[in-house]
């Protein structure tokens, strides 16, 4: 639907009516990686001057997380631009209104930087990563900066209106559970329905409610010359415990193990360098717990996919073979609960 080489007009003109001048634009790359939202690459020329690289991103309704909204992204831009050095791109533009590309998009600056992939369980003959140490270093402190957004106040309330330490956790497992609802209202599957309760009957209360980034993993965030310069994919944030990112780092789903995240970075060195930046002490109880509900939101993400599959709505070969993956997400997350019980 969204062809590079269809876009530059729409793109040209919509820059056209926002800048004022006429607006020409050039060198569209789309980005191939992903499951969400669609982003391409490209460079605005304005008559005025002043030629510079941008990120168009577009909400793909045929994607993962369908429907998307910009407002998540936009809110927590706004605000960690204007009150941390965490490395986020700044909005230039934004609308959910589907008239200029028939869905949701943002246009942000471009963050320099490649993608750093993870190291899958097979691979520890592999050179050891360079930059591990460092990369480290920068992950766990970017992360100790988002929690300690100073949100209340700020539009980032907005993500999560009436969050509190009681109901932040029950909220997001209720969340999930709407996304992978079936077509009777609720959960149809029974291990869905026991790991909800079982997450519901064991959710902690939380010390305090901070901002999550939501899909905080290697593979969302940019490495430029050994540092991270840029984290991505901000679509599920929202506010919570501050173990829900930490455990979501940690996920054997990406890769990681039980000393690493992802293969790549020590998992006891992000833990510590996060604890002396942050002054939150790491609750391994805690992580367990949110590593449970971690993997029932991969679940619900395959539950509703199937669905959408059925019914119809979906249209990419990607997703199809990833629902392939439902029967064995599902034995983990019981497993899990195990483990964790």
């Amino acid at each position: 639907m969204w062809r590079t080489d269809g876009l530059a007009d729409r793109l040209a003109a919509y820059l056209t009516d926002q800048m004022r001048e006429p607006v020409a634009v050039s060198a569209l790359k789309r980005f191939t990686a992903g499951l969400s939202w669609v982003t391409v690459l490209f460079v605005m020329h304005p008559s005025s001057g002043g030629v510079r690289e941008a990120i168009l991103r577009i909400g793909d309704p045929n994607g993962l997380l369908a429907p998307y909204s910009t407002l998540p992204e936009y809110l927590t831009f706004t605000t960690l631009n204007a009150e941390t050095a965490v490395p986020v791109p700044r909005v230039l533009w934004h609308s959910d209104d589907p008239a200029t590309f028939g869905a949701p998009f943002l246009i942000v600056t471009r963050l320099r930087g490649e993608t750093l992939l993870p190291r899958w369980p097979g691979a520890e003959t592999e050179v050891p990563y360079p930059h591990a140490k460092q990369v480290t270093e920068d992950f766990a402190t970017h992360l100790a900066a988002i929690h300690g957004c100073a949100w209340r106040g700020t539009p980032i309330e907005a993500l999560t209106p009436g969050a509190t330490v009681e109901t932040c956790t029950h909220r997001e497992i209720d969340r999930w559970s709407m996304h992978a609802a079936g077509p009777s209202g609720g959960l149809e599957d029974n291990a869905m329905r026991y790991a909800a309760g079982w997450l519901h009957a064991h959710a902690p209360k939380s010390d305090e409610v901070v901002l999550l980034h939501g899909d905080y993993r290697v593979g969302n965030f940019l490495v430029d010359d050994g540092r991270i310069s840029g984290l991505l994919d901000w679509e599920l944030t929202h506010l919570g415990d501050p173990h829900e990112d930490l455990a979501w780092a940690a996920m054997r789903t990406f890769g990681g193990t039980r000393t690493t995240l992802s293969g790549l970075l020590d998992l006891q060195a992000f833990q510590e360098r996060y604890t002396a930046a942050s002054g939150r002490q790491v609750d391994q109880h805690r992580v367990r717990y949110f590593q449970v509900l971690g993997q029932f939101k991969m679940a619900s993400m395959l539950v509703g996919t199937e669905q959408r599959l059925r019914n119809g709505d979906l249209h990419d070969i990607r997703l199809a073979v990833m629902v392939l993956q439902k029967a064995t997400t599902l034995m983990g997350m019981l497993k899990m609960i195990e483990i964790a019980a």
